[in-house]
This record gives structure tokens, C-alpha cells and sequence, in this order.
């Protein structure tokens, strides 16, 4: 009796319901994505933990296509008795938008995977919801609202982006990267605080000797940007003058000087101004010329204080133009006489002397 009511109950017993049907799947992707039997093993995966009794044939098109900057897109098409929807989603990774596509076509195959009536944001009109489906509990971060998969189904790789369906990306830590360092520009040449120049120049005088007279200067020294330091020669040329009580004899005076000067420097770029001051010493010579007896030399020692502005044009990185105007105070008076002809010259209280000329700077 108690083996003919065994039987009995389970002949009464309902069916087991049968496990959801594989859809129908057509994979389209390019080299270095998963192929179509990884995807399917995925699908079979999910379909597995669906629930008994649910779901239905369903056809999914599946299309990958590579993005320029290295991104990805999908474009899946899923065709259920109960209507057809369209999805796209964009991704870092193809093998994240291979396990989206997966989670897709089981919740097609299976709508009893989804977790609640209403469909996920962003769906288009056209993809059927879940019939019969139960409000389930909230997702978890990182899986789209309105799609809840069975217990340990793995959800959406957070690195898929999503046009319609876009799951909500956890936040990452990172150490904020250091800033570029400036491109290295051109090294820019130190200006040289100090030069050597040498010059050379041609003018006329006034007051050191009687009358104007010819000079030549010589000057060499060193310059900063705003000031320069100057030893300097100075040959005023021979000049003839008649005694002052006969005029067939007379005396030939010249004069050569040393001087020192300290020049402040106005100006920059191309033109200068210098102002300068110093002093002058060296020896006014003279001669005998004339219907004379005898013709002799003398030699007296002269000195001057100076005093004046200049104009320096450069016309090369190393060379200018240059012009200068001097006072000239006599600090010594000097006297030249023919015996018993009467005076041929003395020195003026005060003279003048300007000069035109070039100057190299070095190096």
C-alpha cells in the first residue's frame, strides 16, 4: 500500500518548468573582441540562475564597431514575441560591452532576470518589459536602475558608457599628476658687466696754445653699462707764431697731454650720451724760427681741468660713432719769448677743445 501511494503522488506531482530557451544570437565584432562562443557561454551563464517557467524565444543582432580615440560602440537589436527595442552602448573595452550585450539578451530571453516593472532609463520605445515581474529591491552601485540580475550575476563593467543605458561610473582615486614642466626656452646671453674700449679722434683746440689748432686724441679704458673709466693722449699739432715785436722771427709751439677722465653714461640701445670730467697734465714745447742766430727749444709743464658732454651712435655690435665737447680750465700759465724780440705766446685762463671720432668696444 505504502509503494502504490508513493506512485501515486508522484504521478499527481506538476512537470519541473523548463529552463529558458537560448536565444538566437548573431555576434558581429571586430578583431581583439570576444567571439561569438564567449558571448553565448556568458548568455547560457545568466540563463542559468533565471527562473523556472519564464522567458521565450528571442533573436538578438549584436554589432561592435571601433570609436577613433580607442572607445567602442554597440548597437544591439533584440526581437522578443512581445515586440522589438534597440539599445547602444559606448565603452573603453570591448570585453565590458561584450558582458553588457550578455546581460542584454538573457533579460530578453528571460525577462524574470530584470528586477522590477519598469523598464531601465533610456530605453526605447519598442523593447518589451518583463511580464509578471516583481518590484525587487534597489540596485547596487553601479548597476542601471530597473535591471536587477539574479544573485551572483555579474553587473555591467562600471568602464561601459552608456548612450542610453549609461551605468553609473564608482568613483576612482588618483594621485593628481604633476604639471608639465615648461619647455627649456632658449638660454638668454648675461649681459657683460664690463668692456675695454679703444678710441680714436680728430678736432680742434682753443686756449691751451694761441688761436684754433689741430688735434689727435688716443683713448682706451673700461665701461659698464652706466659709466666708464678713460686714460686718454692728446698731441695738439704744431703751430707757427710770430714774435710780438718783429714779426721775421717767431716760435713753433706744440703740445702733448695725458689725461684721466670719469664718464657717466646717459642713454641706452644705440645712442649714448657720456658726461664726462677730468684732468689733463703734459708739457707745451716750443722753437725758434725765423732770421734768428741760433734756434733753441724750451719745454714748460702744462695742466688742465676738463669738463664736458658726448654723443656715442653704435653702427655695429661693437663699434660707435663718437663726438665730444670739452671745457678746458688752465690750471698752469705758460710763457714763450724771443730774447729781445718780445713774447710769442702764453696760455689762455680758460679754452675749449671738440674731437669727432670711433670707438671699439672689446670684447
Amino acid at each position: 500500500m505504502l509503494a502504490l501511494a508513493t506512485c501515486a503522488a508522484l504521478l499527481l506531482a506538476p512537470g519541473s518548468a523548463p529552463a529558458p530557451t537560448m536565444p538566437e544570437v548573431r555576434w558581429e565584432a571586430p578583431a581583439g573582441c570576444p567571439d561569438e562562443a564567449a558571448v553565448r557561454a556568458q548568455i547560457a551563464g545568466l540563463l542559468a540562475r533565471a527562473p523556472a517557467g519564464t522567458g521565450g524565444a528571442a533573436q538578438v543582432t549584436l554589432r561592435v564597431e571601433s570609436l577613433p580615440g580607442g572607445r567602442w560602440r554597440l548597437d544591439a537589436t533584440i526581437t522578443s514575441p512581445e515586440g522589438q527595442g534597440r539599445r547602444s552602448l559606448e565603452g573603453d573595452r570591448c570585453e565590458a560591452l561584450a558582458e553588457a550585450a550578455a546581460l542584454l539578451t538573457a533579460i530578453a530571453a528571460a525577462p524574470g532576470l530584470q528586477g522590477g516593472p519598469t523598464p531601465a532609463p533610456g530605453v526605447q520605445e519598442g523593447l518589451p518589459p518583463a511580464p509578471g515581474s516583481q518590484e525587487g529591491p534597489a540596485p547596487g552601485p553601479g548597476v542601471q536602475e530597473g535591471l536587477l540580475p539574479a544573485p551572483q550575476v555579474p553587473p555591467p563593467v562600471p568602464e561601459v558608457d552608456a548612450g542610453e543605458l549609461e551605468p553609473e561610473l564608482p568613483a576612482v582615486d588618483r594621485e593628481p599628476e604633476p604639471p608639465a614642466a615648461p619647455a627649456p626656452g632658449p638660454a638668454k646671453r648675461p649681459p657683460r658687466a664690463l668692456r675695454a674700449t679703444l678710441g680714436l679722434g680728430v678736432g680742434v683746440g682753443a686756449g691751451a696754445l694761441p688761436g684754433p689748432t689741430a688735434l689727435l686724441r688716443a683713448a682706451a679704458g673700461v665701461r659698464g653699462r652706466r659709466w666708464a673709466v678713460l686714460l686718454s693722449q692728446s698731441f695738439w699739432l704744431p703751430r707757427d707764431f710770430p714774435a710780438a715785436g718783429d714779426e721775421r722771427v717767431g716760435g713753433r709751439m706744440w703740445l702733448a697731454a695725458t689725461g684721466v677722465r670719469a664718464c657717466g653714461i646717459v642713454g641706452k640701445g644705440r645712442v649714448e650720451a657720456p658726461l664726462c670730467a677730468g684732468v689733463e697734465v703734459g708739457a707745451l714745447r716750443g722753437r725758434g724760427i725765423g732770421e734768428l742766430m741760433a734756434s733753441r727749444r724750451a719745454t714748460s709743464a702744462w695742466a688742465a681741468a676738463s669738463a664736458g658732454p658726448g654723443l656715442h651712435v653704435r653702427v655695429a655690435p661693437r663699434v660707435a660713432l663718437t663726438a665730444s665737447a670739452e671745457l678746458l680750465v688752465m690750471l698752469t700759465r705758460v710763457r714763450f719769448e724771443v730774447t729781445g724780440r718780445g713774447a710769442i705766446c702764453c696760455t689762455s685762463p680758460v679754452g675749449v677743445a671738440g674731437t669727432a671720432g670711433l670707438e671699439v668696444r672689446l670684447p
